[in-house]
This record gives structure tokens, sequence and C-alpha cells, in this order.
């Protein structure tokens, strides 16, 4: 049998940030330890449920206390504090035959032969398409996982939610009468 019933839901508006849109933020407390979070910035949102809070009982107290990195992986599963930095790819992998070159490890003209091969990987943005067209140059650069070899660098999407999540906490520490429980 369904049961229906009528809760309070603390919602914030967060604006005024210089780098950010308006954030709007929902609380909701479903009993002792167990609450929901939803957050959006823009077109962008994120939610979670906590079923088990430790001794939190409240959702608010929970978000102040856990860390930026946590709630990242728990809003958004998957999404890496780096991402590959394809516009370095050529660069960096012609260091590293370079760099092989130098220690012997490849003749001239095998050098040669992956240096002009290596231009090709500046028009390609996906591992998989590095697999399918450059697998066998990049196995023989950077060894049987290449893939962890790549160049990376910040993962913009990541930076943004943490400094969504940062933000967040400051406006709960801000809010009047509110002490975590």
């Amino acid at each position: 049998m369904m049961t229906v019933t009528e809760t309070r839901v603390l919602k914030l508006r967060i604006y005024g940030i210089d780098d950010l849109d308006p954030i709007a933020v929902y609380l909701d407390d479903f009993g002792p330890g167990q609450g929901k979070v939803v957050l959006t910035c823009s077109d962008d949102s994120w939610s979670r449920y906590w079923s088990h809070m430790g001794e939190k009982t409240d959702i608010r107290a929970f978000l102040l206390e856990a860390g930026e990195h946590y709630l990242v992986r728990k809003f958004a599963p998957g999404l890496d504090p780096t991402e590959t930095d394809y516009d370095s790819i050529v660069d960096h992998t012609r260091s590293k035959i370079l760099g092989m070159r130098q220690l012997g490890e490849l003749s001239k003209e095998q050098a040669r032969k992956y240096w002009d091969e290596a231009e090709g990987l500046a028009d390609i943005a996906d591992n998989n398409l590095l697999q399918e067209h450059y697998g066998e140059l990049l196995w023989d650069v950077f060894g049987d996982e290449w893939w962890y070899c790549l160049p990376t660098q910040p993962n913009y999407k990541y930076e943004y939610l943490v400094h969504i999540i940062n933000t967040v906490k400051v406006a709960l520490m801000m809010l009047p009468g509110r002490e975590g429980k």
C-alpha cells in the first residue's frame, strides 16, 4: 500500500559568486542518519541519497564533514580529477621517442618512423580511436598499458563540481542557528 507524507525540505539559493551561476541546494532529511541532496547550477544538476551517514543525524552536518573529493565521487561517479590532454599528446610522444633514441632503444630509422607517425595523433581526441589507428605506435613507445602514460590535465568538470560543493559548504556554515547534529 502506497503511503504519502508531506515533509519540509530546506532549499538554499546561493548567488553573487563571481565565477558561478546561482546554485540551488535542496536538503531533505529522511530520518536519523538518512538524507538526500540535490544541487543545481546553470543547466547541471547532481543528486545523491545517503541511507547511512554514520553518527551524523542530519544531511547538513554530514555534508559539512564529508570531504569534497568523496562528495564528487558520490554525486558524479566516474568523474576523474584529471583527463587526457590530447593537445599535448604529439609532443609527449615525441619526447618519449627522443629519449628512447638517446638510450639506444630505437634505431635512427625506427625513431624517424615513429616521429612521423606521431603527427597523426593530433587529430584524435578519444582513447578508443587512438587504439584503433595508433595502437601499435603507442604500444611500441609506451608499452602494454600505454593509456596510463598519456599526458593529463586537470578535468574542468571535476574542478567545477568541487568549487560548487565548497561553495555550498560555506553557505551551510553561514546559516544562523543551524549547528550540525
